[in-house]
């Protein structure tokens, strides 16, 4: 297991780390008659992925008056806003907001149909490939099970065997596990692994076993680490989509495709990732029906007749939680929103240290506790995954990850905890650390939950705050801010008391 986290750093005489740790709707895809095309610019609503999203080439172009008729009928998908639309349409937001008599204010509820300017011009490909639910690892997979899967296609995969995340395992097992840390659908990681090399039906011992994917980089060599980072980048795609961050797709060949404005993010996820592999008619071919689609169609059945729409749905608020340390001991905040997992993922976690007389990995005999009630359905490599809806799956509803949490000490699988009850203790286990401390993010039917969203990540009535950069932040409660730092508690300490 891995993440990329930064480190600890004095705290007065103390040391802190700071972690581095539906179907095609036809109704929707109308080809704009008369449209003139303006080039696309960024609106970045979500500073969290800025960052990540590629770097625009492109400004935004004056555009003469709408001609009568030019426009096209849009349903709304989940996390839409109207900037959001007007970005991926490539219109002024007061064209939308006239053709539709509406204010700049005025919410979206899911599937409200709105009126559009056709101005979008050349575009990528409009078929759909995959729902949501059937990206991300959301109740409409759980159950799979990749080992047994694999085994009945009689594929190369069946035998493959490997070293990874502490002991050697087979081709099913690496499947999941990585389906897992990232939160992507082991079916998807499986009809691109097959649809690039026939791993899953085709017997024969491949040519290339150090590149399966095709993620040339010498540290990325072996399934595990391939699937690893293909992962990463699916998540980058869905999450950049989701929360308005990207427009426009780079292919390998320096062509550069705009993304179809009324696809969805498990889509766009697949577009993004495989466009670091193919130039633009390959590319072209692997998105459209012939391609990742006809072989996940193949392999699993059509995906849409399981899709579960929307994965995270309106007017959803989080349970209440409390501070994940023993009442009145002040720990520090020492790293605000910042990746759940590997780069890729949104800034759905925070991280916490705690007191202590020395720096570096150091055994702490600070306790972790339940935030919530619930079911541990998985402690294992400093990861616990506490699920709050109690049916044993981290797929479905609300689950909490704590990350870095040492084996000594750690509760069991299957134990069901009351708010306050024992996790285990902060290390630096599991994952890239230099300094004991723990990660917390949160889930929804396997979708990360950026901490500061329309679902703010609140722990004791402290409201979790983007920052400028990626582990920067604050937290607030009523006129008290605390600053996430590796600093001073007067700066970054937070408990109970406060």
């Amino acid at each position: 297991m891995k993440k990329f986290f930064p480190f600890f750093a004095p705290f007065i005489l103390l040391f802190l780390i700071s972690l581095a740790c539906s179907r095609e709707t036809n109704f929707a895809n109308v080809t704009p008659v008369g449209t003139q095309f303006a080039t696309p610019t960024f609106i970045y609503d979500d500073p969290s992925l800025t960052a990540r999203a590629p770097t625009p080439r492109f400004t935004l172009t004056p555009l003469p008056p709408l001609a009568p008729g030019e426009t096209l009928i849009y349903r709304v998908q989940t996390d839409d806003t109207l900037p959001r639309i007007a970005q991926r349409f490539n219109v002024p937001l007061n064209d939308i907001l006239t053709l539709n008599k509406m204010n700049a204010d005025e919410p979206l509820a899911l599937d409200q149909i709105l009126l559009v300017p056709a101005r979008i011009g050349q575009t990528g490909p409009s078929f759909k490939i995959v729902p949501d639910s059937e990206l991300v690892y959301s109740l409409g997979v759980a159950g799979f099970n990749p080992t047994e899967f694999i085994a009945k296609r009689g594929g190369y995969l069946a035998k493959y065997k490997e070293f990874a995340e502490g002991s050697m395992r087979n081709g099913g097992e690496i499947i999941q596990v990585v389906a897992l840390n990232h939160s992507i659908s082991p079916r998807i990681l499986l009809a691109v692994l097959e649809y690039q090399t026939g791993w899953v039906t085709n017997p024969a011992t491949p040519e290339d076993l150090k590149y399966p994917l095709g993620i040339r980089d010498p540290l990325k060599q072996g399934l595990y680490k391939q699937l690893d980072a293909f992962a990463d980048q699916l998540n980058l795609g869905y999450y950049s989509w989701r929360y308005g961050s990207i427009t426009v797709i780079d292919l390998v060949d320096g062509t550069q495709q705009r993304i179809h404005p009324t696809l969805n993010a498990g889509t766009v996820s697949l577009h993004y990732a495989l466009s670091r592999r193919y130039k633009l008619d390959e590319w072209n071919k692997a998105m459209g029906q012939d391609g990742v689609y006809a072989t996940f169609n193949k392999l699993f059945g059509n995906p849409f007749e399981r899709a579960i729409e929307p994965l995270v749905p309106e007017g959803l608020t989080q349970p209440d939680l409390a501070l994940p340390f023993v009442k009145d001991i002040e720990w520090l905040f020492i790293s605000g929103p910042h990746a759940a997992w590997l780069p890729g993922s949104p800034w759905a976690a925070l991280d916490f240290a705690p007191p202590a007389t020395q720096g570096g990995c150091f055994k702490s005999d600070q306790w972790v506790t339940a935030p919530v009630s619930g079911l541990i359905v998985r402690a294992e490599n400093g990861v616990v995954m506490l699920d709050l809806d109690g049916d044993g799956r981290e797929q479905s509803g609300w689950v909490i990850m704590f990350l870095h949490i040492g084996e000594e000490g750690r509760i069991k699988v299957g134990k069901t905890v009351e708010t306050g009850d024992l996790i285990g203790h902060p290390s630096c286990e599991g994952g890239r650390s230099t300094g004991t401390h723990f990660h917390i993010a949160r889930k929804f039917n396997g979708e990360w939950i950026p901490a500061d969203s329309r679902i703010p990540f609140v722990l004791s009535g402290w409201r979790a705050h983007f920052g400028q950069r990626e582990y920067r932040g604050t937290m607030t409660k009523g006129r008290d801010t605390i600053t996430a730092c590796e600093c001073s508690s007067e700066v970054s300490g937070i408990s109970t008391k406060r």
